[in-house]
């Protein structure tokens, strides 16, 4: 196991760690388009939403907001981590879509 396959599989949960696997070959090739769309919308939405977490646990680190759980964030790096593992996978599927369109112009 890599080193980034180590800390994915640390920072996401089961079904974001099944859906970014499915992002890399071989399994990417084997999806249909629809399926690609959906991927891509998961993908989108979970990284928006790490994203947004991660914003939040900054304002919290910097006092500018209240804590939202029972104690206060004292760090988001696996919350930045998570969101960049997830749109890493978003940008493969999105290339794997790209790639199709241009194979049918052709």
């Amino acid at each position: 196991m890599t080193d980034a396959a180590r800390l994915e599989a640390r920072l996401l949960t089961a079904a974001e760690l099944e859906l970014v696997a499915s992002s890399r070959a071989p399994e990417i090739e084997l999806k249909s388009d629809d399926e690609l769309k959906a991927a891509a919308r998961r993908l989108r939405e979970a990284a928006n939403r790490a994203k947004a977490i991660a914003q939040r646990q900054q304002r919290e680190i910097r006092g500018k907001a209240a804590p939202h759980g029972a104690r206060p964030a004292k760090d988001n790096l696996g919350t930045i981590g998570k969101a960049q593992a997830l749109r890493a996978a978003l940008e493969r599927v999105e290339a794997e879509q790209r790639r199709r369109a241009a194979a049918a112009l052709r």
